[in-house]
């Protein structure tokens, strides 16, 4: 006897089971990285160029020592609070190719322009270079480095095989070893997105120009926080550092402070410390804005300075860990560019905002039209992101000071009341051009947007009568 199954229950109740991809993690602003030049982390191979670590306990289960410059400056970021979630460490390959020329008599033969070459040497390995110039022949007359394929394990030599490229016979000569750490933290940036703040270990002024021309231009991603302890800063000496970041108008937030003849060591930290202090502010949630003037960094022994040394260094738009009266604090809470710590830091975080609202839109509707109806969706998700920066505390009512604009649909002038921080508009369709519709544009929102501020002084006039 042949059993017939039961008809399916979807002939009378028929369900469609869709399953929404997973929630697009926003950036987080709130991880800092501290780039030394430990070797526990590899730069090549499994797990290369940078790790994540909840505490230092992690740290010494990974390799590090409580000696080694990676775990002070952790252990200052994770004394602050609030305390900061994670800290990232990133490896400086001291042991990476950092200048290479090709070998005296044995250039090589039918190389080009272009072609990549691995140096080989004992057990070194991934050192790259790259032919950049060639003489007759297609002998080899120049090599340069990439970062990230400077390798690791080598050591000054001369003489030494290679293979790959075009040609043969070609043999280097190792001039000059090791990353920069700009080389190190770009290095680091081409591994993880996952990090914003970034303090390195005991860069010379050099390395605090570099890092902070890099970073000024990745606002949005990166911010590095310089320091040095350099006396001219405090004596205010024409071409010191923090001078220098104030003329190129950089978005770094640096940080004055010295060992005291040795009696605080850890002092060199002060960078780490400071990251520390605004990573762990940054919570995101609602009513977390703040300002770095005002907070205490633990691990770090105020800065003795008289007011002339004090003047010279806020002058320079540095900052200080230094004792106003009973009080501990930072001062002035400013980036080299004279704006206030918590401005670029909020305004990275809104552009990320605005970014992950406007896809939300486009990828969460079969189609956004070209009509009015269509924008209105699109303003719609600037104005909750928007929102969320108010919710923080970083947008409040404020009367727009800025420019003027005055075309159909969008009015913008001086005077003009922001009510909640932000105003979000856009042209009607109507105003768009054949061009812009024909490539699928949408029509240009123009967001408003006006801070909260935070107080750095406080003025009182006490009038008295006998």
């Amino acid at each position: 006897m042949t059993l017939t199954p039961p008809l399916a229950l979807s002939n009378l109740i028929d369900i469609n089971v869709t399953v929404s991809p997973g929630a697009v993690v926003a950036p987080t602003f709130n991880q800092g990285l501290f780039v030394g030049p430990s070797a526990v982390i590899p730069s090549y191979g499994v797990n290369p160029r940078l790790r994540q670590y909840p505490s230092t306990t992690a740290m010494l289960s990974d390799g590090f020592t409580s000696m080694e410059p990676e775990y002070i400056a952790a252990q200052i970021y994770l004394s602050q609070t609030p305390q900061p979630q994670f800290i990232w460490i990133g490896r400086q390959d001291l042991t990476a190719i950092q200048i290479a020329i090709p070998h005296s008599g044995n250039a090589g033969t039918s190389y080009k322009v272009g072609d990549q070459i691995t140096v080989v040497q004992g057990s070194a390995n991934y050192g790259v270079l790259t032919v950049s110039t060639i003489g007759g022949g297609g002998a080899v007359t120049g090599l340069t480095t990439t970062v990230g394929q400077q390798g690791t394990g080598y050591s000054d030599a001369t003489g030494l095989a290679t293979t790959g490229g075009s040609g043969t016979g070609l043999e280097v000569d190792i001039t000059a070893i090791g990353e920069t750490l700009l080389q190190a933290s770009q290095a680091c940036r081409a591994a993880s997105n996952d990090w914003y703040g970034l303090a390195v270990n005991n860069p010379a002024d050099g390395d605090n120009l570099a890092l902070a021309e890099w970073a000024d231009s990745l606002w949005q991603t990166t911010r590095y926080y310089p320091w040095s302890g350099d006396t001219t800063i405090a004596n205010g000496t024409a071409g010191n550092v923090a001078l220098e970041l104030q003329a190129l108008n950089l978005r770094v937030l640096g940080i004055y402070s010295t060992t005291q003849s040795g009696l605080y060591p850890n002092n060199i930290y002060a960078a780490a410390g400071l990251m520390g202090v605004e990573m762990g502010l940054n919570t995101g949630l609602a009513g977390s804005f703040f300002t770095v003037a005002y907070k205490s960094i633990a691990g770090i022994a105020p800065e003795p300075l008289t007011q002339t040394q004090y003047t010279n260094i806020t002058a320079a738009k540095f900052n200080v860990y230094a004792s106003f009266g009973p009080y501990q604090n930072v001062q002035p809470g400013f980036l080299s560019d004279g704006s206030p710590s918590y401005l670029w830091l909020n305004l990275a975080m809104l552009v990320s905002y605005l970014q992950l609202a406007e896809m939300a839109v486009l990828t969460d509707n079969p189609a956004v039209p070209q009509t009015n109806s269509g924008e209105h969706l699109l303003i719609q998700a600037a104005n909750s992101a928007c929102a969320q920066s108010a919710a923080i505390g970083f947008l409040a009512d404020g009367i727009w000071e800025g420019v003027t604009i005055n075309i159909p649909g969008v009015q913008l002038t001086a005077g003009q009341a922001i009510p909640g921080g932000y105003l979000n508009q856009a042209q009607p369709y109507a105003q768009q051009s054949v061009n812009d519709r024909d490539a699928g544009k949408a029509m240009p929102i123009y967001c408003a947007v006006t801070s909260a501020g935070a107080v750095r002084s406080l003025l009182i006039g006490v009038y008295a009568q006998l």
